[in-house]
């Protein structure tokens, strides 16, 4: 999350303004829920930054 961060900081002048992810839902992509079901992966990263 550092990184990802410290770019939106950089492309908006100095202070990011993330709030949120928005990540998409499949039934065809299930590993980003099946890694958030185990504590794991971009979603409980996601909520440990902060960011809804």
């Amino acid at each position: 999350m550092g990184e990802l961060f410290a770019l939106a900081a950089e492309a908006a002048g100095g202070r990011h303004h993330l709030v949120s992810v928005r990540m998409p839902v499949s039934l065809v992509m299930l590993t980003p829920i099946a890694q958030a079901l185990d504590g794991r992966g971009p979603l409980p990263a996601a909520a440990g930054a902060g960011l809804r």
